[in-house]
């Protein structure tokens, strides 16, 4: 009988269990690979019903260093907060009052400020035309060289054109906030279950890590597990650190170049600086792109205006170049200008003004993988470079 017992290998339970892992990957790639136009659907078809989870996670994600802040630093070791429950909930609490707080100030002020710009810009795009249709005939008769024929036929050509985008901007501007309402109403409400759900995620992070652990101790031996712990943490440092310092640093820019202006009495200060503020997350370019709308814009509407703008803005990357950047990125992402110049032109390529700005800690990940992986096989092969 008990030549007949059944003795379990552990060496040949792991070949299996890999066997297994390996088919699946083959199969989720022969997928990816073969059918791609319907796994593209399946997949945004699974995002678009699940916008309220994965929006959460990405909440979570954000909050989650002003969460560790608050914990960590105020709670623990200045107020001293001895239980551990009180001090996570208020800390969740404390950083959902930042955060929401902010956003009720941007919705208070800064949106009705960007309607009002933009309903006046709509009203003053003949005069704005008029004034550089003059500008740019008296540098035509001033100058031998213009061709006079020239700048009338194109002045000629772009007035009704002007006329009938003032006129659309100034008809539509009603329904397009009527229909932009809607969108909002139920973007909040989107928003509102994805708040909840990184309430949850926050609060059960511990748990949810605790599990990941476990099932990387089951099926990993525990030098591996160790290692992609470890491993994790580093790629969220860099990934998190990065983006967080980015918007800190784009937040006080757009601030600053807002009262600047206010201060320098230059017009649609609050539009202008959110122009700035957003594109100052795309590393190198985003200045200048960001500078190019605002020194355009004010330059019509007065070149005084234009040239101020101009330099207060020089003076203001200079700031953020030397000073700020450096004091709140650091060498976060550890890469030299031709990785960052390569990760904004292929995020731009394939996702627009998101990629440019998501490609950089991406790639910076990315290197640190590879980084560990090219000096563990130069350790294996006892080779020092």
């Amino acid at each position: 009988m008990s030549n007949n017992q059944f003795h379990s290998n552990q060496r040949y339970f792991t070949i299996c269990i890999y066997t297994v892992f390996v088919i699946l990957a083959a199969c989720i790639i022969f997928r990816l690979l073969f059918h791609w136009n319907a796994t593209v659907a399946i997949i945004t078809t699974f995002i678009s019903h699940m916008s309220s989870f994965v929006i959460g996670i990405l909440i979570a994600f954000m909050v989650n260093p002003l969460v560790n802040y608050i914990h960590n630093d105020l709670l623990i070791k200045r107020l001293n907060v001895q239980r551990k429950k009180l001090a996570q909930m208020l800390s969740i609490t404390i950083s959902y009052l930042i955060v929401l707080g902010f956003i009720a100030i941007c919705l208070v002020y800064v949106i009705p400020q960007l309607i009002s710009s933009l309903s006046d810009l709509s009203a003053n795009i003949p005069q704005m035309f008029t004034t550089f249709s003059f500008w740019l005939r008296r540098i035509a008769y001033s100058k031998e060289f213009v061709n006079n024929t020239m700048i009338n036929n194109l002045i000629n050509n772009l007035s009704p054109k002007i006329m009938e985008l003032s006129t659309t901007l100034a008809s539509k501007i009603i329904p397009w906030l009527y229909s932009a309402s809607i969108s909002f109403v139920k973007l909040i409400i989107t928003i509102i279950i994805a708040l909840v759900v990184s309430i949850y995620l926050l609060a059960d992070k511990k748990l949810i890590f605790h599990t990941f652990k476990k099932i990387l101790y089951a099926f990993l031996p525990v030098s591996t597990a160790k290692s992609v712990i470890e491993i994790g943490k580093n790629c969220n440092q860099i990934f998190t650190g990065y983006i967080v310092a980015k918007a800190i640093d784009s937040l006080i820019i757009g601030i600053l170049c807002c009262i600047i202006m206010s201060i320098l009495n230059l017009p649609y200060s609050v539009l202008v600086s959110v122009i700035v503020g957003v594109t100052n997350m795309i590393p190198y370019f985003g200045p200048y792109i960001g500078a190019i709308p605002g020194v355009i814009l004010l330059t019509v509407l007065r070149l005084k205006y234009g040239i101020i703008f101009l330099i207060m803005i020089i003076c203001l990357q200079q700031f953020d170049g030397l000073i700020l950047g450096p004091r709140l990125l650091g060498d976060s992402t550890g890469l030299r200008p031709i990785l960052i110049l390569f990760a904004i032109t292929i995020g731009g390529a394939y996702m627009g003004i998101i990629g440019m700005f998501l490609g950089v800690p991406v790639i910076a990940v990315l290197q640190y993988l590879l980084t560990l992986l090219i000096d563990k096989k130069l350790k294996q092969k006892n080779i020092t470079v």
